[in-house]
């Protein structure tokens, strides 16, 4: 039986073990963090059940659409239902595009999270967490994949990378395999790039009123401070009755200027935009809690041309460095792609 190395438990690469749960294949998930699904994240407090990075499911494709609603179970799934409107940099706000909020906006009612827990479960993959691997080598035939402790996991036929193109690219300027695969795949890493975000979420002992029946509000001329605002309250059995709790995500270009601000700051900055821009005044939170992604938006797809050098030894991409956007239906279908390319690999 042929091995592979996963490295990132985010969607793309449950996906692609997904997709490769009946092939010949034994999959092997190294995961840096603690948990699965990597951006789709979902966290617990005081009750209350919050996606603080991907906001919900759009399922673009025929494919994705499938995989979710037929392929895993269901019982959790919900569709948010209410539509995105926009706003400008005034604070303007204006119903949105309808063919765009006509498509479903599925998470689960146990938070976005799911998606990733129910494709390792179908997959029945091994994923070890807490692992952060630092680097890659082949001998001419297999990998071994080396990680921060110095521990060394081999042999595996091919690799799958998933991260964020910058930390792809470090895992594999620091490798030992061949020269000239090594310099495309660096290369056409370093045209990606992603903007930074933070993801302010604050707690309400109220239901809080909008200006309008939409369940979020996207900045469309990134002129505002406040990128992204949502209601956590209309997804079904994450805020308890009587409450609110807003996701306000703020501007890249505000993100970069406080980068480094207390999260006390923080919480009042979008607590102020928030009641602006909804033009209420907002009681006091009861909590507040915020994660700061430092690669949450890609802005430039990787040169997915250079990175197919790799593919001759058995190195092989997925993830949203390959879209450009960030997107967790789009990075599902990368995934999916990248299976594709593994079998044909892996016969």
């Amino acid at each position: 039986m042929k091995r592979l190395a996963v490295i990132g438990a985010g969607i793309s690469g449950l996906a692609a073990a997904y997709a490769l749960r009946d092939a010949p294949v034994s999959v092997t998930v190294f995961e840096k963090s603690r948990g699965v699904s990597g951006r789709a994240a979902t966290r617990r407090k005081q009750g209350f059940l919050y996606d603080h990075g991907a906001n919900y499911i759009r399922p673009d494709t025929d494919r994705v659409r499938q995989l979710i609603a037929h392929e895993l179970p269901t019982e959790e799934l919900v569709d948010i239902g209410r539509p995105v409107w926009v706003f400008d940099g005034a604070g303007t706000i204006r119903e949105g595009d309808p063919a765009a909020n006509a498509a479903p906006k599925w998470t689960y009612r146990s938070g976005i999270s799911t998606l990733g827990k129910l494709l390792a479960r179908a997959a029945d993959v091994d994923v070890h967490t807490q692992v952060r691997v630092v680097r890659l080598e082949h001998n001419g035939r297999t990998w071994t994949v080396v990680d921060a402790d110095g521990v060394r996991y081999h042999p595996f036929d091919a690799v799958l990378l998933t991260p964020p193109a910058p930390q792809t690219r470090e895992i594999l300027a620091a490798g030992w395999f061949d020269a000239g695969v090594q310099e495309a795949v660096v290369d056409g890493l370093a045209v990606a790039s992603y903007s930074s975000q933070f993801a302010v979420m604050l707690a309400y002992d109220a239901v809080l009123p909008r200006p309008g029946p939409f369940y979020a509000l996207v900045n469309t001329d990134g002129e505002h401070p406040v990128a992204w605002l949502s209601f956590e309250d209309d997804k079904p059995g994450h805020v308890p009755p009587g409450h609110s709790l807003l996701v306000v995500q703020m501007a890249p270009g505000w993100t970069l200027a406080h980068y480094d601000a207390p999260p006390a700051t923080l919480a009042e900055a979008a607590h102020r935009a928030a009641g602006s821009l909804l033009a209420v005044s907002l009681p006091e939170p009861i909590w507040t809690d915020r994660q700061r992604w430092r690669y949450a938006l890609p802005t430039a797809a990787a040169d997915a041309e250079r990175l197919r050098a790799g593919e001759a030894i058995g190195l092989f991409f997925a993830g949203d460095a390959l879209v450009g956007r960030g997107r967790v239906a789009r990075a599902l279908e990368t995934g999916l792609e990248a299976a594709a390319a593994l079998r044909a690999f892996l016969p």
